[in-house]
């Protein structure tokens, strides 16, 4: 079945205005996250240099591992943002110039 409206699709339908709105509003929630990852980065590794002994090096050991986890986290949460935000940039531009070749 084809996705077309009186071919039992509903169409191609994008809303642009709200897709920009929620990539948006994404960023935001995106760089809240960073913000909190970065404080508990910085809390964690003021603690790694004052605590001694087996619990200390099992300690920093985690936060070793969850920092590297915590960077992955940090570049993926950028790609999510950039992809939102690029997804809707110029959408109604290149939907007019497709439009443009049907004679639309």
């Amino acid at each position: 079945m084809l996705n077309l409206p009186g071919a039992g699709g509903a169409g191609v339908k994008v809303d642009v205005a709200e897709g920009q709105a929620t990539a948006a509003a994404v960023g935001g929630i995106v760089a809240d996250m960073k913000e909190t990852i970065g404080v508990i980065q910085k809390h964690a590794a003021n603690t790694t240099p004052t605590w001694q002994g087996k619990a200390g090096a099992a300690f920093d050991g985690t936060h070793t591992d969850w920092n590297k986890e915590a960077n992955t986290l940090n570049q993926l949460l950028d790609q999510i943002k950039a992809q939102m935000t690029n997804g809707f940039a110029g959408y109604e531009d290149q939907d007019s110039a497709a439009a443009g070749h049907f004679g639309v």
